[in-house]
């Protein structure tokens, strides 16, 4: 596997550190508006300048929140450096020359919208005989608006996209996805932006109808075309667009 997806599968000292920075920098953040917010409202609801008490009280406030945030988002960082370390261990593996596909499968990241209000990122990859998705990353915010490029390279990579066990084992992580050939009945798209999404960058959807009559509908991150999205996986599949 190319050495840029790889990672340590193990929580180690540097990594506690990071999570620790990122946490410090939030509440150090939320702890600043604060105080300032606090300092603001005792002055001007006496209209003087805030006592010495007043003063003492918005810093104890401001210590608390930033207890509060600090821990909530360390304890989070470390959630999601623990969930993180399976899809590490797979990446790392390196898998025989000899059971790597000679083509490469088709590879897109999508996000699908659940529970009326939150999202996730799947990387799916259209080969012969399905199509597999790994769940990436569960709901994000607009904050980082191209935060699915580095998975973006990882479906285009040559490596990756060659590596059926790698592949077939993110798919079988807890969210991700596996429709064989025979339970796909249709797959078709459209080109209309998803609307609520932030500012992040997405170009229409491609639907995956089941012959169950179930259907998954993904955005399609970045720039691809869904229509060409489209065609790439059934051309893989060897499954009917709908007229």
């Amino acid at each position: 596997m190319g050495n840029r997806f790889k990672s340590g599968s193990m929580l180690n000292l540097q990594q506690v550190a990071s999570a620790a920075k990122n946490a410090a920098r939030v509440s150090g953040i939320v702890s600043v508006g604060i105080l300032v917010t606090t300092t603001l409202r005792a002055a001007l609801s006496r209209w003087q300048m805030p006592t010495q008490a007043m003063l003492l009280r918005a810093v104890a406030i401001t210590i608390a929140f930033f207890v509060v945030v600090f821990f909530l988002f360390f304890v989070w960082n470390l959630v999601s450096l623990a969930l993180a370390a399976p899809v590490n261990e797979i990446l790392e593996e390196e898998t025989p020359d000899s059971e790597l596909l000679k083509g490469q499968l088709f590879g897109f990241v999508v996000m699908e919208y659940f529970a009326l209000i939150l999202n996730r990122t799947f990387v799916v990859f259209a080969g012969p005989e399905g199509l597999y998705g790994w769940k990436a990353c569960g709901p994000v915010t607009n904050a980082n608006r191209r935060y699915f490029e580095p998975l973006q390279e990882m479906a285009q990579d040559r490596e990756m996209t060659r590596d059926l066990p790698a592949i077939r084992k993110l798919a079988g992580l807890r969210g991700g996805f596996f429709y064989p050939r025979a339970e796909i009945a249709s797959v078709s798209s459209d080109d209309r932006g998803q609307w609520g999404m932030g500012g992040i960058p997405n170009s229409g959807h491609v639907q995956v109808r089941l012959v169950s009559g179930s259907r998954r509908n993904f955005i399609v991150l970045g720039e691809a075309i869904p229509d060409e999205v489209r065609d790439r996986i059934t051309a893989a599949l060897g499954v009917g667009i709908p007229s």
